[in-house]
Formats: C-alpha cells, structure tokens, sequence
C-alpha cells in the first residue's frame, strides 16, 4: 500500500476552487433572468431552457468526460474542462439573443461533465481509503457553496454582461491554478485505460447502476425541492420573493453542512451504507414537514435540518466508485460519469415529468412525492456492498 501523499490537500483545495467556479457560473443566471428578459427579450420558456441548459449538456457529456479522463488522468482532462468553461463562460457577455446564449450556457454544461465525473477518480488515487468519504464531502460542498454564492451574488454586478465577463474570469483563475499546482497522482496510481474498457467496467458492476438510481432520485429530488419550495411559499403564504429565495438557500447551505459532517463519520466507522440509508429515510420526511407545516420559525428549522440531512447523500454517493473493488480508482472515472449522468437526468425528469404536473394540481400532493424519493433512495442504498473500513 503507497503511503498518503501530503500533496493530496493542496489538489483536493485545487479542485474546491474549480468546482466552486464551474457551478457559480451556472447559478448566477436565475438573479439575472429579469434583466435578460428585458435586454435580449428572452420569454418565459427561453428562460427555462436557458437554466436546464447545463443539466441538459451534463448528462449528455459526463459519461464521455469520465472515460477520457480514466484515459488520459485526471489533470488533462480537468483542465480541458474548466478551459472551456473559461472560454465559453465569458464569451456570454457578448451573446445577442437566445441562440447563441443557450448554446453557450449548454457548453457550460459539457465543461462541467468534463471535470465533476473526474472528482472522484481524483480523490481515490490520491487519498488512503480512510479519508474518502471526508474528501469528497469537502469537494462537494464546493458545489453548492457556488450555487448559494450565484444565487446571492448575481443580481449584485451592474449587468449582465459584467455578470458573465467576471465569472468567466473566476473560472480563468481556476484554471490557472490548476495548471500551477496539479499533478499527476503519485507512482503507480494513474494508468491509462482504453475508453470501451471503463465503460465495460462500470456498465456491468450491479453497484454501479444502484448508485446511479440513488443519484438520479436525490438530483431530482434536490433540483425539484429547492426550485419548486421558491414559488409554493409565495403562492400559497404570500411570502416575498426575495425571502422565498432566502429559504431555498438555507436548504442548500444545509446541504453543504451536511457535506462536511456524515461523510467523515462514515470514514471513522467504515457504515457508508448506513449513513446513507440514515440520510435518505430522515431528509425526505423533514423537507416534507417543512412545507405541510404552516409556514414560520419551523419551516426554517425543518428546511435546514432536512438539507442537513440530505447532504450526506451525494458525497457518499460520488466516494463509492474508487472504493468498489470491480471499479477501483483506475475505472472510477467511467463509473462516476454514469451515475452523474443518472443524476443530470433524474434533475431533469423529475422536475418536468412528475413534480411539475403534480404541482398544478395541489403542492400537497407535490412535496409529498419529493420526500417519497429521498426515502427512496434508501431502497437502492441498502443493496450495495459493503466499503470502507473501520477505524480505531
């Protein structure tokens, strides 16, 4: 067994600024969709497209994005991505219509399906087996800290165009670091495997599918619930808009909480299945009652125990891959990109297909599905195998 790299942290802080970026440049368009209503006469379902425009390109890229970098490692392929998202992230602030914003809010996207599904290949090549569930909850919070800094940021910059041009910087800075202070795992950890031979790997691990089912209910879910509680709360309680925003953040930096909290837990007793299905079976319940009680102090209490508690699912989730042992760090990459993949749909789906419907016809009935799904996500949790070891 190679001994722990000390270099494992300053990759691991590397990578939080990277993600923070990519997922900072997607969350800033929902404070600006007023003024690029008004600028570029975008409608109603423009708008919509334009916020699932990522989601859309994630799904379609992440599995790609995951073999490449089985095949060509982890820093290559990461830079390709957040130069990318450098590029087409800052060339928005020139875009004249809805055309060419979606297109370049879509490749966005794919940049995103080029570095995310590469974290967790990242995390087991660089860090011991007892310390994989902490990093990758690390890493994940940088996912939604940039979400919650977009939300409360965007609508702070004197337009649009200046929204877009200094994001696209801040995903230019990113990639300078990692270009300066990126290196390729230490020897022996990294070899290069033929595209067909990480799919093949992924697609018949039985893991692999239940934590992609996992993925594809706890992205809906989120996606759904965070979105959906916005406009429920004004609708039915006249709540403002601005503290209808504030309350679906508070679900997010529950969430990044919960990043922080279970996954390090679950390194210490080597259950990351019990974690799992423990934050399934109490963050679907908790997030329901925040809406079916009437709306004051509880609902604030209940929306931020509930992110807490949701968010031990997605970083144990993404720290599986590495620690199966028909998947490993060497097909990780691969593996990942087919659960986020999975997800990206789920986000989709979800919102569209079941939540939406179910809304117009009472938000009772809505909710109560979203809290059915986390539950659900215990069901496929309890069937994986067993990793991680205890530690004394």
């Amino acid at each position: 067994m190679l001994k722990a790299s000390p270099y494992r942290w300053v990759i691991l802080a590397v990578a939080w600024f990277v993600i923070f970026f990519v997922n900072y440049g997607w969350y800033i368009l929902p404070p600006l969709e007023e003024e690029l209503s008004s600028s570029l006469g975008l409608s109603t379902d423009q708008l919509y497209l334009l916020l699932t425009a990522p989601t859309l390109a994630a799904a379609l890229s992440s599995i790609p994005g995951g073999a490449v970098g089985d095949r060509l490692g982890v820093r290559r392929t990461v830079l390709a991505g957040i130069l990318l998202g450098s590029v087409v992230g800052t060339a928005r602030a020139l875009s004249t219509g809805f055309p060419l914003l979606w297109s370049l809010t879509f490749l966005v996207g794919a940049s995103m399906g080029l570095v995310v599904p590469n974290l967790p290949k990242m995390v087991g090549e660089w860090f011991p087996e007892g310390e994989t569930g902490a990093a990758s909850g690390i890493y994940v919070s940088s996912m939604g800290l940039g979400i919650s800094a977009g939300l409360f940021t965007g609508a702070l910059f004197p337009s649009w165009k200046w929204a877009f041009l200094c994001t696209g910087m801040g995903m230019l800075l990113s990639s300078l670091f990692w270009l300066l202070f990126a290196r390729e795992p230490p020897q022996g950890r990294h070899r290069g495997v033929p595209l067909r031979e990480s799919l093949s790997r992924a697609a018949r691990s039985r893991n692999v599918w239940l934590l992609a089912l996992s993925q594809f209910f706890f992205l809906g879910a989120f996606v759904s619930y965070t979105g959906g509680l916005t406009h429920a709360v004004q609708e039915v309680f006249g709540v403002g808009a601005g503290e209808a925003g504030a309350l679906s953040a508070l679900a997010v930096v529950g969430m990044v909480v919960g990043n922080l909290v279970w996954p390090p837990l679950a390194d210490r007793t080597g259950r990351f299945r019990t974690f799992l299905v423990l934050c399934s079976l109490t963050s679907g319940p908790l997030l329901f009652l925040a809406w079916f009680e009437a709306y004051g102090l509880q609902t604030w209490l209940l929306v931020f125990a509930g992110g807490l508690m949701a968010g031990g699912i997605p970083p144990l989730l993404l720290a599986y891959p590495p620690l199966l042992p028909e998947v490993g760090p060497r097909y990780s990459g691969g593996a990942s990109g087919v659960v986020l993949t999975s997800g990206n749909l789920g986000g989709l789906l979800l919102t569209v297909a079941i939540f939406s419907p179910l809304s117009k016809r009472g938000h009772d009935p809505a909710f109560l599905f979203l809290g059915a799904a986390f539950c659900l996500i215990s069901l496929f949790s309890a069937f994986l195998s067993r990793v991680g070891k205890i530690r004394a």
